[in-house]
């Protein structure tokens, strides 16, 4: 516990340093050193299970990131990322086939499911800080997706009794996911209010609660998708990088989805 607090403090920090240094070129490189860092991981536990995915395809596709980080309009970064999806697919294809078919089917799907699951999904990070307001919407996925690992570990590991879902996380229970909820929505209030007093952001209060079940929900399933993962690879961690922990994709899993939920209930309230 000591060591998990240490490391999240140290963490808060230096996320909360990155958010307000307000330097657009350090937030690009953040978030494509972490997709990078999620890729080694990733692809480390499916090598350690015997798989062989394509590293220069899962590598290469986090270079969008920085695309779509400072040398395009807004209206531009999703159209590019559209446009890396099926370029992806049809590369790891070109890829195994001029190299003989070194690679299985199987190392195929590996492949293009880490570039959905890691840069893709981290590059939402991108897109919501690039809003107006940006640097003080992203909060919206950090203190959401904290908030949740939180309040459903607090409460889960001292008054967890109905498991939620044994086979895939056999810790994680019924009482900790509806804390993990309430948790949420709690800070989506507190920081709704913030905005709304200090910053004129004028969200409705209720809608932002609807989206705080929505993101809670999406923090969970990201966290069960991860383990999914570490259990097919026989692994307890992604790495060991951060005590306490565990790897990038162990701290981001949640984040990973839900960054473009949270997009997605921005740009909804946009158009409303």
């Amino acid at each position: 516990m000591i060591k998990r607090v240490v490391t999240g403090t140290i963490f808060v920090i230096v996320l909360v340093v990155i958010v307000m240094l307000n330097i657009p070129i350090v937030d690009t490189i953040s978030i494509f050193i972490l997709s990078i860092m999620g890729i080694y991981e990733y692809n480390k536990a499916f090598k350690n299970k015997g798989y062989n995915p394509v590293s220069i395809i899962s590598y290469a596709s986090c270079l969008p990131i920085l695309l779509i980080g400072n040398f395009i309009d807004y209206e531009y970064k999703l159209v590019i990322l559209r446009m890396c999806i099926p370029t992806i697919l049809i590369a790891t294809f070109v890829y195994i086939i001029v190299t003989g078919l070194k690679h299985s089917i199987i190392d195929v799907a590996i492949t293009v499911m880490s570039a959905l699951y890691i840069p893709f999904l981290f590059s939402f990070l991108k897109l919501i800080v690039s809003m107006d307001n940006g640097r003080l919407l992203i909060w919206y996925v950090f203190l959401g997706a904290f908030a949740c690992d939180t309040f459903a570990y607090l409460v889960g590991s001292k008054f967890g009794k109905k498991k939620l879902c044994p086979s895939i996380s056999p810790k994680k229970t019924v009482e900790g996911s509806i804390a993990g909820i309430i948790g949420t929505v709690i800070s989506y209030i507190l920081i709704t209010y913030i905005g709304n007093v200090y910053f004129a952001f004028n969200f409705n209060i209720i809608y932002m609660i609807i989206a705080g079940i929505f993101v809670s929900i999406a923090s969970q399933f990201g966290d069960f998708s991860a383990s999914i993962i570490k259990r097919h690879c026989e692994i307890k961690d992604f790495s060991d990088l951060m005590p306490g922990h565990g790897g990038i994709l162990d701290r981001f899993d949640s984040v990973l989805f839900v960054a473009p939920v949270v997009y997605m209930f921005l740009k909804i309230y946009m158009f409303m």
